[in-house]
């Protein structure tokens, strides 16, 4: 089917019920959640962003909680992806690691994911749910696979190490999103990364 066909073909569905999937929707959640914050994802807003009624949005996440849920699962996903391309699957020690990955973490498409990322942490500060769990999940879940990469044989030490590399990537886009590129450069030209 040419796109013009797909195109037409949708238009058609729409005027007659065309039915929108589960990751269509995740899509325009991640969308309005990217745009406007996490804080601003409601039914209301998805639908508005697909043209369609916010039932729909609820036939497929029928609390918020599983709408957010959907969210952060796609961030996850995402975060994993990213942090593929940045560290690689070669075992190096912590500080070539922050060397290999701060310039692919530091882009917009690091922006986009961590500005949610971070939005998470501090709604799992203030104790919102479903917030602190998710985050912590996340969290483990980085820090375990990012063990993987450093070099050593105990996994302690690993972890240990893991855990240094993600303080001080955190940090450095923590400061690149709230004071901007050129702070977060100089802390990590002072840092020794770059």
């Amino acid at each position: 089917m040419t796109t013009n066909a797909v195109k037409t073909d949708r238009r058609y569905s729409r005027i007659v019920g065309y039915r929108h999937s589960s990751a269509e929707i995740l899509d325009a959640a991640i969308e309005v959640s990217v745009e406007n914050g996490l804080s601003s994802l409601t039914f209301a807003r998805v639908a508005e962003a697909l043209g369609i009624s916010d039932r729909m949005v609820v036939y497929y996440f029928p609390t918020k909680v599983d709408l957010v849920v959907g969210v952060a699962e796609r961030l996850g996903s995402e975060l994993q992806d990213l942090l593929a391309r940045a560290f690689g699957d070669e075992r190096r020690s912590p500080e070539e690691l922050l060397s290999f990955a701060w310039p692919v973490l530091a882009t917009r498409r690091g922006d986009r994911v961590f500005a949610l990322f971070f939005e998470m942490i501090g709604f799992a500060s203030s104790g919102q749910e479903p917030y602190p769990a998710m985050v912590r999940a996340l969290m483990e879940g980085w820090r375990d696979w990012l063990a993987e990469r450093v070099e050593g044989d105990r996994i302690d030490l690993r972890r240990r190490g893991a855990l240094s590399v993600m303080a001080r990537i955190d940090g450095l886009l923590l400061m690149r999103r709230t004071m901007g590129n050129d702070a977060a450069q100089l802390a990590a030209r002072e840092l020794g990364i770059t």
